[in-house]
């Protein structure tokens, strides 16, 4: 008798279904996709046990039909696509039929619904995959799902598991980004009967400043190409790199844009990308979780991305202006756009410009020209100013001036922060002053 042997399809429906929920984030990344298909503006999300003993996702959406509650649960059942055509096309959020019959394969679910054109609504419990009950019942317009031991009858999965904390930050990072794709939504999000978010419908920045409670609004470039459109917010001087890349509202991994991002915005940077690009010019992803896009355009979608940072313009480096025998007389407000203020400990410009006070490493200032200048990292840090090097007025605006011709570069070639800004009305706030 030979070794090889073919699975019976109860197994191999269990395996796959694993592939497509490895986790309790999965579960959570599923539903609340569904819930916004469903056109929900409020997405209210309960989890005990880390997501193992329960998770529950109740949305205001406009519900599921009585007559289409039984088929919910069955393989490739979906309401957003045809055939395979659509996959090009696709606008929602789920367009693989997989995740509740994913997620009902391996755990007990209930699923409580009533669709906006019936009076009454229905309910359905499933434990691994098989319907127990199908009910009519009371419920407002929308969903319920409530899923009870994940991974009951896979218990080899719940062994891979993390530790509740790190299962809980995973849930929660995973809210936060269906949070920010979709600021006009209300999130709630509840966990070990501790209140984690509780999100009101706001604009993009405003849900930015509230989930990450900054201290001011982030900085904001849009920018068009013939591919599609950008738009960045980014705030800099962060507690760690954050970089959220959402394409047509879904939130995106896309190993390239990460690292572009970078390379533009430095360490210490949260940034928060939108993208909207043409759905046939993305490359369908076959990853079980939709974890990771690719674009048939690449470079091009790069080029738009840069964009948003403006556009290098070849003039005299900063040096041949610092050495120029012609100076500029100083301007109490300089046509850069910058008031220079001073210089702190001779390594430090100190300028004012549109609310904020920015405090510029000069080292840094000059090397970042340099680099631009000759594209050597190390001959840009050996060659440009020190620190402890005074510099007049004309100086420092002729520094400032190449740095914005650059695009306003916000890192060395290093990585390193060229410089760190102040909101005034912070200062105000903190004297009891109104700004």
């Amino acid at each position: 008798m030979g070794e090889v042997r073919i699975l019976p399809p109860e197994v191999r429906s269990l395996i796959a279904a694993g592939e497509v929920v490895e986790r309790p984030a999965n579960v959570v990344k599923e539903l609340v996709e569904n819930a916004l298909d469903a056109q929900a503006k409020k997405i209210e999300i309960e989890t005990l046990g880390a997501g193992k003993r329960l998770i529950k996702v109740r949305d205001s959406g406009k519900g599921i039909l009585r007559e289409d509650l039984p088929k919910v649960v069955l393989e490739g059942a979906t309401s957003k696509i045809g055939g395979v055509e659509d996959l090009y096309s696709i606008g929602s959020y789920g367009f693989r039929g997989e995740a509740l019959h994913s997620i009902a394969k391996v755990s007990k679910l209930t699923i409580r619904s009533r669709h906006f054109s019936e009076a009454r609504g229905g309910e359905l419990y499933a434990v691994g995959g098989e319907v127990k009950r199908i009910s009519e019942i009371s419920h407002p317009v929308g969903t319920t799902v409530s899923v009870e031991e994940l991974f009951f009858n896979l218990p080899a999965r719940l062994k891979f598991l993390k530790s509740n904390r790190t299962e809980r930050k995973a849930i929660t990072e995973t809210v936060i980004s269906y949070a920010l794709a979709k600021p006009d939504v209300a999130f709630y999000l509840e966990q070990e009967g501790k209140v984690v978010l509780d999100l009101k419908p706001a604009s993009r920045d405003e849900r930015i400043v509230e989930i990450f409670n900054l201290d001011y609004t982030p900085d904001h470039s849009v920018a068009e190409t013939d591919i599609g459109r950008a738009e960045i917010f980014y705030y800099t001087n962060y507690r760690s790199n954050k970089f959220f890349v959402f394409l047509n509202g879904r939130p995106i991994y896309n190993r390239e844009i990460q690292t572009h991002l970078r390379n533009k915005l430095g360490y210490r940077t949260l940034a928060v990308l939108f993208l909207e690009i043409p759905p046939y010019l993305v490359d369908v992803n076959v990853h079980p979780r939709k974890e990771e896009v690719k674009f048939l355009r690449e470079r091009k979608v790069l080029e738009l991305i840069g964009n948003l940072f403006g556009k290098k313009q070849r003039t005299p480096s900063a040096v041949d202006l610092l050495k120029s025998p012609l100076r500029v007389e100083y301007e109490t407000e300089p046509s850069l756009g910058f008031e220079i203020l001073g210089q702190i400990e001779e390594t430090l410009i100190v300028a004012y410009r549109k609310g904020f006070v920015y405090f510029f490493d000069q080292h840094l200032l000059d090397e970042v020209a340099k680099f631009d200048l000759h594209g050597d990292e190390t001959k840009a840090c050996k060659s440009s100013l020190k620190a402890g090097q005074r510099l007049s007025k004309e100086e420092m605006e002729a520094l400032l001036k190449r740095w914005e011709e650059l695009g306003e570069p916000r890192t060395c070639p290093h990585g390193r922060p060229l410089y760190y800004k102040l909101p005034v009305e912070e200062v105000f706030k903190k004297l009891d002053r109104r700004w």
